[in-house]
């Protein structure tokens, strides 16, 4: 995440709805803090966890440059920001916002499939993200980018197969 055209950047904070602390990490935070001093665009999601707790953080720095994705309809804005639909569902919101994002912070709570399907979008369409990685059973953390050459979810590919043979 370098400083160029950060007017036009967009950042997703995206994560497990398992995520139960009440505040985000500090290294998250951090990162936060930096895109808030380039004035990036931030979009984020409205589910329990992660996404509510980045949205508190957000709203208590007074910080208005936000959009809240959703899908069919809206539960969670902790600011009051301006809302987008980015689907019809879970899955296509998450890729919608993947989609629209240029960069991404993501919290993955031990290892759900729902986000790692994310990392393998995020990492495929190579978009800078950082990693922030908890397991509760043994209350280790791991933060930093992306590792291409990890595999986050084996089925990945078995998925978007499956799913391309379900379109009429």
């Amino acid at each position: 995440m370098d400083d160029a055209g950060s007017t036009s950047r967009r950042l997703l904070l995206m994560g497990s709805s398992a995520f139960k602390a009440r505040e985000l990490p500090a290294e998250v935070k951090e990162r936060i803090d930096w895109a808030i001093t380039r004035n990036m665009m931030m979009i984020v999601g409205e589910a329990r966890g992660a996404c509510r707790a980045f949205q508190d953080y957000l709203n208590s720095k007074g910080y208005r440059n936000v959009i809240v994705g959703h899908a069919l309809s809206l539960r969670y804005n902790a600011g009051n920001w301006k809302d987008k639909q980015y689907g019809r569902n879970v899955e296509e919101r998450e890729r919608a916002m993947i989609e629209d994002s240029t960069e991404a912070i993501v919290i993955w709570v031990n290892q759900s499939g729902v986000i790692a399907g994310n990392l393998e979008l995020l990492k495929r369409l190579g978009k800078p993200t950082f990693l922030y990685e908890y397991s509760t059973k043994n209350n280790a953390a791991k933060w930093g980018p992306l590792d291409p050459r990890r595999i986050y979810d084996p089925y990945y590919y078995m998925k978007q197969y499956y799913r391309k043979q379900q379109r009429p």
